[in-house]
């Protein structure tokens, strides 16, 4: 049992496995239903697939124009329309996601105590959680799962003490995903600043930091629930970093906000789903929109997920960028702000829509 506030909590998996047939107060709220199977058949309510044919991580010289041309522009096209796709033929050895869900498993199936030692603490996100969020009318609300949080790369970010170095595997999977994650999310940056008009393809990648960039992982699990409809995985909420790439067991529970209505994230074998965040909302200066999304949970069955954060180091400064704003007709949109000072207050909050993102805007954007 953790402590978080007022409350002390009991791990949603430990719930589940209780057997409890009522889902305690703390984790009920009212939870606005999704569309149906039947509306989403309509292909505005399909979430844009791209296929990257594997060999379009390689220099440009390895693609034929063209066809580097035709996915670079559906990736731009996705980014602005809906600011979440997914992405097959990703070039990710499917040995590799498999040894990170593995060993991600391994660490869920510890004893209860065991994974308390990895426990975190109040407003640090490090380690072994429970997610305390918000209901739609304010009040405060936990969440149905529990999740493990820490830094992938750089190294020296990594908490050790938070680690769990004793899993087989662990170590060794989650540093060769890193690897094969920083390459993907630089050629997505690449893709940006082209089509940004930016003054290299580097420009987005150096804003968020360069080789100093970090990213962050959490993985999710989302234990079986007695009343799925009333209570949710994670709270709907935009991502307070540049991009996410999360990783899914298979099993239907993502959904994100589309033009007012609630939509799932269609089921696609061997994709990775792709989501802007709200610093990459900043620096386009709004052309890109991060997206309110959430997770929903099951009766009979569990769900787990790994989300990978692109971000930019703590001392950066998060502003759209100077090529993007003009004194005439391009206003910036968006306040310049720390990237400390918008995490500390994201984790402060916790998740509130896109409330934070929202409040970076500025309030008279148009010069006099």
């Amino acid at each position: 049992m953790a402590a978080m506030g007022s409350w002390a909590i009991t791990r949603a998996q430990n719930l589940a496995e209780s057997g409890i047939q009522t889902v305690p107060p703390e984790y009920v709220r009212q939870v606005e239903k999704a569309l149906v199977a039947q509306e989403v058949d309509d292909p505005r309510f399909l979430v844009p697939v791209i296929d990257l044919q594997r060999f379009s991580l390689l220099p440009r010289d390895h693609l034929c124009k063209d066809q580097y041309d035709t996915i670079s522009a559906q990736i731009s096209r996705a980014a602005e329309n809906w600011g979440f796709f997914q992405i097959i033929n990703h070039g990710i050895p499917d040995s590799l996601i498999a040894r990170v869900q593995a060993a991600s498993r391994a660490f869920f199936q510890l004893p209860a105590e065991e994974k308390e030692a990895y426990a975190n603490e109040a407003q640090n996100p490090i380690g072994y959680g429970s997610k305390l969020g918000y209901s739609a009318d304010g009040e405060d609300k936990l969440e149905w799962g529990d999740y493990y949080y820490n830094f992938m790369r750089p190294l020296d970010r990594r908490d050790m003490s938070k680690w769990p170095i004793q899993l087989s595997d662990f170590t060794e999977a989650m540093d060769e995903y890193s690897t094969e994650l920083s390459k993907l999310f630089e050629y997505l940056l690449k893709v940006l600043s082209r089509d940004l008009g930016l003054e290299s393809e580097n420009s987005l990648n150096e804003s968020v930091g360069g080789e100093r960039k970090e990213l962050q992982i959490r993985i999710n699990y989302y234990p079986p629930c007695p009343q799925p409809d009333l209570v949710v995985g994670v709270a709907p909420h935009s991502d307070p970093v540049a991009i996410t790439i999360l990783l899914h067991d298979q099993i239907p529970g993502l959904q994100i906000r589309k033009d007012g209505a609630w939509i799932d994230v269609q089921f696609v074998p061997g994709a990775l789903v792709v989501n802007i965040g709200d610093q990459l909302e900043i620096l386009s200066n709004g052309k890109y929109s991060s997206i309110e999304h959430r997770s929903v949970v099951h009766k009979d069955r569990s769900r787990m997920s790994w989300a990978v954060f692109c971000t930019p180091p703590l001392d950066a400064v998060i502003a759209p960028r100077r090529e993007l704003i003009d004194d005439h007709d391009h206003p910036p949109l968006y306040q310049q702000t720390s990237n400390a000072e918008y995490v500390k207050n994201f984790f402060k909050k916790g998740l509130d829509g896109k409330g934070h993102v929202h409040g970076a805007k500025q309030q008279n954007p148009l010069p006099s």
